[in-house]
């Protein structure tokens, strides 16, 4: 591999970890608000209605960058406990919670030219596709959600 194409990847990796939105790892309780997606509601809505306050969860970003180390985050009594990424531990602002999960796609709906979210039956975000621009080429960024009951 050349140092030229060492550079490249190191550069499209710091534009997908830069391209992902804020909100993503944003502390705090998502609540629903009249200009959100109504799919996200309904989604929120079904989450909440189960009442589960301890799970884990684990995300995959792909997209045309180099490979990501999956995301896993523990969540006991409604709170971020653990955030760990290929065996290291993060900070917990860096997980994806429900509810940091639910911002990111409201803050995506608000920027993002295209979103695409496939929900679970409990209202699990299990795949969310986001384009920031429709016309540009590689930019999109790809999450894919997996929920564990702990």
């Amino acid at each position: 591999m050349t140092h030229m194409t060492t550079g490249v990847r190191a550069l499209l990796l710091a534009v997908a970890l830069t391209s992902v939105p804020v909100a993503a790892h944003a502390a705090g309780t998502f609540e629903p608000t009249a200009t959100d997606d109504p799919e996200l509601v309904a989604a929120w809505e079904a989450w909440e209605e189960k009442e589960i306050d301890e799970y884990t969860t684990t995300v995959r970003l792909t997209c045309f960058c180099p490979e990501i180390p999956v995301i896993r985050t523990v969540v006991r009594n409604d709170e971020v406990r653990k955030v760990t990424q290929g065996g290291r531990r993060l900070a917990d602002r860096r997980g994806y919670s429900m509810d940091q999960l639910f911002a990111m796609i409201r803050e995506a709906h608000a920027e993002a030219d295209r979103v695409e979210v496939t929900y679970t039956p409990r209202g699990v975000p299990k795949s969310i596709t986001i384009d920031p621009e429709e016309l540009a080429i590689d930019e999109e960024s790809y999450f894919t959600v997996s929920l564990s009951r702990s």
